[in-house]
């Protein structure tokens, strides 16, 4: 889903409450952040290369469902989502891409929360409009991707949601 939809807070919730591990994309953008600047070919080169990396080394060790975030525009980002689809399913995995909807005005009011200030992401609704602008941000196309929409819902109903929707456990004390 887009800059604000609740991508990490709701995989925080799935963790909790499933067991599932998050691997929040801004850990791959803040290492290649540091080296390169944003948006450049060598940015997102490094960026793809990080995600890929992580998947096959948890994919090898089959010990854990992973929640991923991420924006995905159609179609930029289709080779990055195939070759992840290639890694998970080399290891027996399965993917299940889910779009998080959320209404403009929503994103509008969210994006500026001090917690996405405090994480160095997209915080202004400048940034938030450019990036509706030039990026297509639509469920992934052909994968079986399932939307939930999340304004005006909490983070642990859409978890919840989520949870149902693919079938994952519920863990003990959550």
């Amino acid at each position: 889903g887009p800059p604000a939809s609740g991508k990490y807070t709701i995989a925080r919730c799935l963790e909790k409450s499933s067991g599932v591990r998050n691997f929040h994309n801004h850990l791959t953008l803040d290492v290649a952040k540091s080296l390169f600047a944003f948006g450049t070919d060598s940015f997102w080169e490094l960026t793809d290369r990080l995600r890929l990396v992580s998947l096959e080394a948890v994919a090898a060790s089959g010990e854990a469902v992973v929640a991923m975030t991420m924006c995905y525009s159609h179609p930029e980002d289709e080779a990055t989502v195939r070759a992840m689809q290639e890694v998970v399913s080399a290891s027996g995995g399965e993917l299940f891409p889910v779009f998080l909807e959320c209404d403009v005005v929503e994103l509008r009011r969210r994006v500026s929360n001090p917690s996405r200030v405090e994480m160095k992401k997209l915080s202004s609704v400048e940034g938030l409009e450019r990036c509706l602008g030039e990026w297509n941000l639509i469920p992934i196309p052909g994968r079986g991707c399932v939307t939930v929409v999340t304004g005006g819902r909490s983070a642990e109903d859409c978890a919840e949601e989520i949870r149902q929707l693919l079938g994952l456990p519920l863990s003990e004390g959550a």
